[in-house]
C-alpha cells in the first residue's frame, strides 16, 4: 500500500471507532511494529490530528530525536535505567548506538528493538503464542514509599504477580531483577536508584521463592530517608517448564510446587486477583495511596454511568 492509502485506512479506522464507540483514538503508521507503536505514542501527545506517519526516513529521524527512549516498545524500566547511565536518553541515541555494544550489554530482544527503530522488521506480530522472553511488573507510586516494610511489601507483591504471569505461560525463570528509584522530578532529595539481580540455582516458578529473594533484595536497596517513587520486578532467563523438568538429570520433582501454586492461581482466577496473596505483600494505606481522583469506569461499572433525565 502507498503512504496515501495507509493514511486513508488510518483515518477510516479512527472515524469508525469514534462513531461506533464514542472514543477518540490515535493512529500510528510505520514500516515496523516498533516504529508504528512510536508513531501511535506521538499521535496521542504531539499532534492535533491524532495521526502520525513514519514511513519516510526524514519523519522517522525527527520523531526518534523527540521521543524518550523509555517510550520505545520493548524498552523496559531496567533497560531504560542502564541506557541512562550510558548517556542514552532519546530513541535516536539508542538507534545510533553501535551494534556491538548492544549485543554485548543487552539481551537479543533489545537488539531487535534497535533494528526495528532503524527500519528493519525484527519483531514478529504473531507466531510466539504470547510467550514472553522476560516478564516485568512495576508501578509508580503517587504516595512515595518511605519505610522498609512498604518497600519489601511492594517488591513481594510484584514478585507474586510476575510469577503468576510466568506460570500462566508455562515458563520458569533463571533469574530475577529487583529495582527501585526516586522520582527524577523530586527536588527535595538527591536522585537514588539501585538494581539487584538474583540468580537461581535452578529455574523456578514458585511465588514463595521469588518473594523471599525479592524481600532480601528490597532490604539491600532500602535507604533511610529515601522516598521511592517506582519499584519493579523483572524475571529473566525464561524457559519452558515442561522442557526444564524433562531435561533435569537430577530428577527435579516440581509436583509439590505446582500443586500449591496451581491452587493459588485457581482461587485468584475465580474470585479475583489478590484473593490469596503472600502476607508480606500487603502495603500500608499511606503507601497504597489509591482511590483519589479516580476516573469513572463507564464501560464496566453501572454505578458510574451518568444519569439522563
Amino acid at each position: 500500500m502507498s503512504d496515501d492509502q495507509l493514511h486513508q485506512v488510518a483515518v477510516q479506522i479512527r472515524a469508525r471507532v469514534l462513531a461506533w464507540c464514542g472514543l477518540g483514538t490515535g493512529a500510528g503508521i510505520g514500516p515496523t511494529p516498533t516504529l508504528a507503536k512510536l508513531a501511535s505514542y506521538a499521535a496521542k501527545r504531539v499532534t492535533k490530528t491524532g495521526l502520525v506517519n513514519l514511513m519516510q526516513p526524514e519523519d522517522r529521524l525527527m520523531m526518534l530525536h523527540l521521543a524518550p527512549v523509555s517510550e520505545v516498545w520493548g524498552i523496559g524500566p531496567a533497560v531504560t535505567e542502564k541506557l541512562r547511565l550510558m548517556g542514552i536518553n532519546t530513541a535516536a541515541q539508542f538507534a545510533q548506538l553501535p551494534r556491538h555494544i548492544v549485543e554485548r550489554e543487552f539481551p537479543v530482544t533489545v537488539l531487535r528493538t534497535q533494528l526495528e527503530l532503524n527500519g528493519v522488521c525484527a519483531v514478529p506480530l504473531t507466531g510466539n503464542d504470547g510467550v514472553r522472553d522476560m516478564i516485568n511488573v512495576s508501578r509508580s507510586f503517587t504516595a512515595r514509599i518511605e519505610s522498609e516494610k512498604d518497600l519489601v511489601a511492594a517488591t513481594v507483591d510484584f514478585a507474586a504477580r510476575a510469577s503468576a504471569k510466568l506460570r500462566k505461560q508455562g515458563s520458569v525463570a533463571s533469574a530475577m531483577r529487583v529495582y527501585a528509584r526516586t522520582s527524577p522530578f523530586d527536588n527535595k532529595q538527591a536522585p537514588y536508584a539501585k538494581t539487584v539481580t538474583v540468580p537461581f540455582s535452578q529455574p523456578v516458578a514458585d511465588a514463595r521463592v521469588f518473594a523471599r529473594s525479592a524481600a532480601q533484595a528490597a532490604r539491600s536497596i532500602y535507604r533511610p530517608g529515601v522516598r521511592f517513587s517506582k519499584v519493579g520486578i523483572l524475571l529473566m532467563g525464561l524457559q519452558s517448564a515442561t522442557e526444564m523438568h524433562q531435561q533435569d538429570m537430577f530428577g527435579y520433582d516440581a509436583g509439590a510446587e505446582e500443586r500449591v501454586m496451581g491452587a493459588i492461581d485457581q482461587i485468584n482466577a475465580k474470585y479475583g486477583r489478590g484473593t490469596v496473596k503472600l502476607g508480606r505483600s500487603i502495603l500500608s494505606a499511606e503507601a497504597e495511596g489509591r482511590g483519589k481522583n479516580v476516573s469513572p469506569a463507564f464501560s464496566c461499572r453501572a454505578s458510574d454511568l451518568k444519569l439522563v433525565y
